[in-house]
């Protein structure tokens, strides 16, 4: 899933970088798109903070974010940190007595707040005394209309002064003159977009399966009642117990029954699979399945070579070995969302030499490498002439998941 914020620097009267305003895009197209203010600001939130992180979008600088009447109420500022936002009230936000308490109270938690597109009206007074910051769209209103204005707001309050939508360099001059502190606009820089992959949120609630089946004491009821709300699981499951893998007489018919037959360690490994199936639901069905290759093969390996791993961590560890490929993000970022150990998490990020091993081991087979140097250094062990057989059996149990 792709997500999108779009950021516009406000500069100081000396040209220094103040801070951002945060604004919400849906696609590259550096346009407002036609949606409500609610979600808007509330897609600019959870990308910024929950996606793309701090650092990454604002530089420690403060974000400027438009926040509607009813989140105001909902006092949803007030999730998030003070020193890395400043509230802007838009221009339609009447200063009715429940906005002015909400405003209130986020001024004494310490938050900074502007009024957006400000159009002087004396019943603003009270609302203007609680801000930091008023902007002054100059295109909505000139600047030449607007120094009478400044000049009464000036005797009635300190505030700091923003003039957006600054296109020339004579409009900085005039601004600057009349005695505005900060400055935004196209003759400064036009919106920046920042784009990543995300996890959505039917991928994180995949994730959410794998951390319950990591627990060293599985809650199985819980386990079962996760894979019944998941149609796709559940089709999957009661589909892979009946396959022609397991050889069964009778099929199962309840997602309890497959459970039990599957026992704890067959189902930790089911539920890897086939979360990591529906991960790459848009990737080629064979980077899957040769995920599940691999698995089936480094937990094959992990019986005849002495490693500090379970066969069953091994088979987690070859199964998400190709994670990064599968949903687009770096590996450390997936394992952030992921209760695994910190010896599975160190050998997915290439740190640990007994995995590295047996990975090296089981690809060079894979792809038929047979002159690596890996290959030739163990000719001749029993496990080199074990590799054919454990690839067979891997290709059956990959077929029958995946038929």
């Amino acid at each position: 899933m792709d997500i999108f914020v779009a950021r516009q620097p406000v500069f100081t009267a000396k040209k220094k970088v103040f801070g951002y305003e945060l604004l919400f895009r849906q696609n590259l197209d550096n346009v407002f798109p036609d949606t409500d203010g609610d979600t808007a600001t509330s897609g600019v939130l959870s990308n910024t903070f929950f996606s793309f992180g701090l650092h990454e979008i604002l530089a420690g600088k403060p974000g400027l974010i438009n926040f509607t009447r009813n989140l105001i109420l909902l006092k949803t500022p007030l999730l998030f940190p003070k020193e890395h936002i400043i509230i802007e009230v838009l221009e339609d936000i009447e200063p009715d007595p429940s906005v002015m308490a909400a405003l209130m109270e986020f001024k004494l938690q310490g938050f900074r707040i502007a009024l957006d597109d400000f159009v002087y009206d004396k019943k603003f007074n009270d609302m203007i005394s609680l801000c930091t910051l008023l902007k002054f769209d100059i295109i909505a209103t000139p600047l030449d209309t607007l120094e009478p204005i400044i000049a009464a707001i000036k005797a009635r309050h300190s505030i700091t002064l923003l003039a957006e939508k600054v296109e020339t360099h004579e409009e900085f001059e005039q601004a600057k003159s009349m005695g505005f502190g900060l400055f935004q606009g196209y003759f400064f820089a036009r919106p920046e977009i920042f784009s990543k992959k995300d996890i959505s949120p039917s991928q994180m609630t995949k994730l959410k399966l794998i951390n319950a089946a990591t627990q060293k004491e599985m809650d199985l009821t819980a386990i079962e009642t996760l894979i019944k709300r998941d149609l796709s699981v559940s089709f999957k499951l009661l589909k892979f117990i009946n396959s022609a893998y397991f050889q069964r007489p009778t099929p199962l018919d309840t997602i309890k029954d497959a459970m039990l037959f599957l026992g704890v360690d067959e189902l930790k490994k089911f539920i890897h699979v086939v979360v990591v199936s529906d991960l790459g639901e848009n990737k080629p069905n064979e980077l899957i399945r040769s995920s599940l290759i691999r698995a089936r093969m480094c937990e094959q390996c992990g019986q005849m070579l002495k490693t500090n791993f379970t066969t069953e961590e091994l088979f987690t560890i070859g199964l998400f070995s190709s994670m990064d490929a599968i949903l687009d993000k770096p590996m450390a970022a997936i394992l952030s969302q992921l209760t695994f150990s910190n010896k599975i998490k160190d050998a997915l990020l290439g740190r640990d030499k007994q995995y590295s091993l047996i990975q090296a081991l089981v690809v060079s087979f894979e792809k038929g490498l047979w002159n690596h140097k890996l290959l030739s250094l163990m000719d001749g062990q029993k496990i080199i002439e074990k590799l054919p057989k454990f690839y067979r059996d891997a290709l059956h149990m990959a077929d029958s998941f995946f038929v």
